[in-house]
């Protein structure tokens, strides 16, 4: 009781210094970043020998930094060397750990990735979070509805949400959708919250059957990236302009978020770093897969962690937002060659087709691709086939085999989820 209460208070203090630095002022933010990174990294160097060892090897001392830029030269952190630095800690002291938040990736590309925070980590993810939420007109007595990993069911209510502040109604997200709706119409709702996927099969099961629903004042969508027609769905279904995006990963909770009436995404700039590597290796300012760096995580501090997102940038006046993000590297296909194709070009040729409400790629072999569409009643078929085919063929310069199949609804997949992108290649680590 007493530690959940400090828990509170830590989450409390800390919200208020994130929503005191919202709007970000861009100067601020690069006048103070140098001395934070600096302060990080001397920090990272004096108590590790995994950051002490991967910085003598590049020949970087930290104290001797002149600039940000210089920290380029440090090597990518992977999630398969993160996970390794955090097992060989934890292993070698388990007792430490014990009362630790822990969380952990699913899985779905092979490799489960458990996280550990402290009780001060734990507060300032959360307060990242909840951020997002209070600038999109979240209120502390708001009823919220979510769809949790079924872990998190066995999380027993907080001091405050006993009574009555952050309350919630959850239904595990692998439940079927007939419970997820049935649970949602509990009680009158204020806030939605859950994966796109997850939003859009509520919504066409709440659509489809003629079922009455009081709408939420707010939508918040994570977890995976919205196309036009999920959130064309979702706003008819639970109402127009109540629906913002937040974007993050359960290695840092919290990275960037919408403001309902804005265009793009707001990036933590106050509490991260964002580097942008073209498929060259390269670093820019304007797109490319992302590699982020906390300047908060002290127990296992992610430096330069490559998150393998696939980002686009807007830089205008003031802090850069993301304009969009194109979805996870994980969604790439393997090619007869064994090379691999991103999906964000792949993607970009299906978001110009209007007529498509829904579609996703499975590869069932390096050579053959099966394309499972949703469309318009009025599409022609063999029209939308042959832009596609064209447009998909120039993009594999010609290697593989497109075969489309149509459907009403998409079935879910093994994730319970509507992904984009399914590979049953073996040894792919997309399976």
């Amino acid at each position: 009781m007493v530690e959940q209460g400090l828990l509170n208070l830590s989450i409390y203090r800390e919200l208020r210094k994130r929503l005191r630095s919202f709007p970000f002022s861009w100067s601020d933010i690069q006048r103070d970043r140098f001395e934070q990174v600096k302060v990080l990294l001397n920090y990272c160097y004096k108590s590790f020998d995994f950051y002490r060892k991967r910085f003598d090897r590049v020949g970087f001392r930290p104290e001797h930094m002149r600039s940000i830029e210089e920290m380029q030269i440090l090597p990518c952190l992977t999630k398969e060397e993160y996970r390794d630095f955090t097992g060989e800690l934890v292993n070698a002291d388990p007792r430490r750990y014990t009362n630790w938040y822990q969380d952990g990736t699913s899985g779905s590309t092979g490799l489960p990735l458990k996280i550990y925070r402290n009780h001060r980590e734990r507060a300032y993810m959360i307060a990242k979070y909840l951020r997002a939420l209070f600038l999109n007109g979240y209120r502390y007595r708001d009823l919220t509805f979510c769809l949790p990993s079924p872990h998190r069911l066995s999380e027993s209510d907080s001091i405050l949400q006993r009574f009555g502040f952050l309350r919630r109604i959850c239904v595990p997200y692998t439940a079927k959708v007939e419970q997820m709706v049935d649970g949602y119409r509990q009680q009158e709702v204020d806030f939605l919250y859950a994966n796109r996927s997850h939003l859009v099969l509520m919504a066409e099961f709440i659509k489809q059957h003629g079922i009455d629903i009081v709408q939420p004042r707010l939508v918040c969508s994570s977890g995976e990236m919205m196309d036009p027609p999920s959130r064309k769905l979702i706003e008819e279904v639970f109402g127009a302009g109540r629906l913002f995006e937040v974007y993050g990963a359960v290695e840092f909770n919290n990275l960037a978020f919408q403001v309902k009436g804005q265009k793009g995404y707001h990036f933590n700039h106050d509490t991260n770093i964002i580097e942008l590597e073209d498929e060259e290796g390269r670093i820019n300012s304007r797109k490319g897969r992302c590699l982020i760096t906390d300047l908060h995580i002290r127990s296992f501090p992610l430096i330069r962690y490559r998150l393998d997102d696939w980002i686009e940038m807007d830089e205008g006046e003031g802090a850069p937002m993301i304009r969009k993000i194109f979805g996870r590297c994980d969604d790439w296909f393997v090619l007869p060659d064994g090379g691999k194709k991103p999906f964000h070009p792949v993607y970009e040729i299906m978001e110009k087709e209007t007529g498509i409400h829904r579609f996703r790629f499975v590869q069932q072999a390096r050579a053959e691709i099966d394309i499972q569409l949703v469309t318009a009643a009025q599409t022609d078929r063999a029209l939308l086939e042959r832009r596609l085919g064209a447009a998909l063929d120039s993009e594999f310069n010609h290697a593989v085999q497109f075969h489309f199949h149509y459907f009403d609804i998409l079935p879910e997949d093994h994730s319970n989820k509507l992904r984009m992108v399914i590979s049953k290649v073996k040894g792919s680590s997309l399976v």
